[in-house]
């Protein structure tokens, strides 16, 4: 106290202004916050390049989360499957955006309609409590081989079936994936869910494999599978029908098993080959976007009817989405989904 009283008045209003000026800083890079503040920056700089723009983008009227206070609660349980390395580029991003969003949602009774369960080799506390203590850390493998996938995707199911009241859907995304959960909830509400349904979109026709599930050598086992790139659901009817075959708890290796049968078989493929064994067909959905498609020629409007997204960037080669109308609004928001935000919050 006495060293303060010796410091000039001068100089104290110095080391006031700048304590607040670092607190400050600290406050406005603290992830969440800074994720936040970019979706805030967007949608005003928005506002005001509409005023500009001679032929500015007509959002399209949208529902609320309270629109959807009748459905049942518990109506879809989603997973995400990402690693430790990615938790600052992809899980922060998707966690501040979407999965953010899709809590929100209330069904009757005040119930959840959508419940986000995360895996991954390592744990975000941040996340984890955001998400209600469903991020679990992953006893597979951290690598990206096709088998090590199978592993994971076994996994997530088995994140679903532990579950102790089984939601009616279940799908599954990337964490290079934006999903619009609006447009999801109305996909999934326009089709029977009493029925064993796939959804999903596929990047290839249809494939024929030998049937190592039933014994039959001779057998072969045709499907199409939704690229797991764009994300698949299925009911909880299918869920149960497979669960055999995918799910370790019911004894062996369940997914990864048959993917170590089939050398080479990837973790989305390896779903359509289970469907298509229990002759579950794949419904095709078109606005579910992967990476595998030329993501900048999807038109403003596939870009708001679409349920999923995704993007890739690896040195100068990038293929994302394109929002003429917030062209170069923030350059901390390479993947566009901050942008794609905007469009979802106020396309009311």
């Amino acid at each position: 106290m006495m060293v303060w009283r010796c410091v000039r008045p001068s100089w104290r209003f110095l080391v006031t202004i700048s304590a607040v000026a670092l607190s400050l800083f600290a406050f406005l890079h603290y992830k969440p916050i800074r994720a936040r503040l970019d979706i805030y920056l967007l949608q005003a700089q928005h506002q005001q390049a509409s005023l500009q723009v001679s032929h500015p983008i007509v959002l399209k009227q949208r529902r609320c989360p309270s629109d959807f206070a009748d459905i049942e609660g518990d109506f879809l349980f989603v997973t995400v499957k990402t690693t430790k390395q990615y938790h600052r580029l992809r899980l922060n991003l998707i966690a501040s955006t979407w999965i953010s969003d899709a809590l929100l949602f209330k069904g009757r009774n005040d119930k959840p309609v959508v419940k986000v369960a995360i895996l991954s080799d390592a744990v975000d506390d941040f996340v984890n409590t955001m998400i209600g203590g469903r991020m679990v850390k992953s006893r597979c493998p951290s690598s990206h081989n096709k088998t090590d996938l199978c592993c994971k995707q076994a996994a997530e199911f088995d994140l679903y079936y532990g579950e102790p009241k089984l939601a009616k859907w279940y799908c599954h995304f990337d964490d290079d994936n934006y999903v619009n959960m609006y447009q999801l909830l109305a996909e999934l509400e326009r089709h029977d869910a009493s029925k064993p349904l796939y959804l999903g979109k596929s990047s290839r026709g249809m494939v024929k494999l030998k049937d190592v599930i039933s014994g039959n050598e001779k057998g072969r086992v045709a499907f199409q599978f939704g690229t797991g790139g764009a994300g698949f659901c299925l009911t909880r009817v299918a869920m149960k029908q497979i669960k055999p075959k995918v799910s370790r708890t019911t004894g062996g290796l369940g997914l990864e098993g048959l993917c170590r049968k089939l050398p080479g078989l990837s973790d989305d493929v390896a779903v359509g080959y289970v469907t298509g064994f229990y002759k579950i067909g794949l419904t095709q959905v078109p606005t579910m976007h992967s990476h595998l498609e030329k993501l900048s020629a999807l038109s403003q409007d596939d870009i708001r009817k679409a349920i999923s997204l995704s993007y890739t960037r690896y040195k100068s080669y990038e293929n994302t989405i394109q929002l003429s109308a917030f062209h170069n609004v923030t350059p901390s928001d390479p993947t566009r989904y901050l942008r794609r935000t905007c469009i979802v919050t106020f396309s009311a």
